[in-house]
C-alpha cells in the first residue's frame, strides 16, 4: 500500500513538473498533475498484476484521453495541455535509451528486443489515443453541460 502511495504521489509530482516545464498556465497544474497519476496508477496496477504491459499501456492511454478532453471541456482549454502532460509517465523512455545503448555496443539481439518493445509500447499509447479521441463527444459529461447551458 505504501509503493502504491508513492507511486501515486511521484507521478503526480512528474506530471506537474512536466507541465511546469512545457509551460502550461498554472491553474491547470493541479488538473494535469491529477490526470497523468490517474494515468499511471491504471498503468501499474494492470501491470503489476497481469504483468500485461502493452495491454495496461494501452488503457490507461484510452483513460488519459478520455480524461484529457474531459477536463478539457470543463476548463474550457485544449486538450492537448491535459494530455502531453498526463502521457509523460507512459513514454518508454527507459526502453529507447536500452535500445540506444545495446545498438550502439553493437548487441543488435538486446537492442532488437528493446526496439521491439518500444515500437509496441508506442503502437498502444497512439491506439488508446486515437479511440478515445473517436468517442463521441455526447460521452462526456463536460460537453453535456456545456450544450445545456446554450440552450
Amino acid at each position: 500500500m505504501f509503493k502504491l502511495l508513492l507511486e501515486l504521489l511521484f507521478s503526480f509530482l512528474g506530471t506537474w513538473s512536466f507541465a511546469v516545464l512545457f509551460e502550461v498556465p498554472k491553474k491547470y497544474y493541479l488538473t494535469c498533475g491529477t490526470i497523468g497519476a490517474t494515468g499511471w496508477i491504471i498503468y501499474y496496477l494492470i501491470a503489476t498484476y497481469s504483468s500485461r504491459t502493452i495491454v495496461a499501456t494501452f488503457v490507461s492511454s484510452l483513460v488519459l484521453i478520455c480524461l484529457s478532453r474531459e477536463a478539457a471541456y470543463l476548463k474550457k482549454a485544449p486538450v492537448t495541455i491535459f494530455l502531453i502532460c498526463g502521457i509523460f509517465c507512459l513514454v518508454p523512455g527507459v526502453g529507447l535509451y536500452n535500445f540506444t545503448y545495446d545498438f550502439f555496443v553493437s548487441n543488435t539481439a538486446d537492442a532488437s528486443k528493446s526496439m521491439i518493445y518500444v515500437i509496441k509500447v508506442a503502437i498502444a499509447i497512439s491506439l488508446g489515443i486515437s479511440i478515445g479521441y473517436e468517442l463521441p463527444s455526447f460521452l462526456f459529461w463536460g460537453y453535456r453541460s456545456q450544450r445545456k447551458k446554450l440552450y
